[in-house]
């Protein structure tokens, strides 16, 4: 592997092409009923779902429903990582891993939620009444239909690329108490 993509004999997380999406406004495709169930469904070595269902405050059934507590319409900042890529280059260092181990989000999605926090805050600095929505899904919004309509297509499961995403939404007013 070339020099250029180590970093202290190891993969340079940096050089992997990623790119930074801002679309919208988009009126979020809101379905609680299809959508929270899905973090009760088994996954590797979480036959029961998702750990943090029912304890984590911004999961399910905890969290609020995105409709009760934000305006429909929303803007979408998402980061587009090359796993494919990563995979490819992780495989010239590890050529022992298996495919679910060079895959393993562990090794990636902390840079990639770097990144997306902060293009998340320069954004809100341009929309000031906005807020960064980093657990929709939980909240019941459709996340592959929502960037779907803003030309963002995710690939199930994905092979070629990830995306970390996050809603910029603007609070509902709450009404004044007299």
């Amino acid at each position: 592997m070339p020099q250029s993509l180590l970093k202290e004999g190891r993969l340079d997380i940096k050089s992997i092409a990623r790119e930074v999406f801002f679309r919208g406004p988009v009126e979020v495709v809101c379905q609680p009923r299809i959508i929270r169930p899905l973090c009760a469904a088994a996954f590797y070595k979480h036959s029961k779902g998702c750990p943090n269902l029912g304890i984590k405050a911004g999961c399910p059934p905890r969290a609020s429903l995105f409709t009760g507590v934000f305006e429909p319409e929303v803007y979408v900042v998402a980061v587009k990582f090359d796993l494919a890529e990563y995979v490819a280059k992780k495989r010239l260092e590890h050529s022992n891993w298996t495919q679910r181990a060079l895959e393993n989000p562990r090794h990636w999605q902390g840079h990639v939620r770097s990144i997306l926090r902060e293009a998340c805050e320069t954004r809100c600095r341009v929309y000031p009444d906005y807020v960064s929505v980093t657990n929709a899904e939980a909240m019941g919004v459709n996340l592959t239909d929502t960037l779907r309509n803003v030309g963002i297509i995710l690939e199930w499961p994905p092979r070629k690329a990830v995306y970390q995403v996050s809603l910029l939404a603007k609070p509902k007013k709450c009404p004044q108490s007299g």
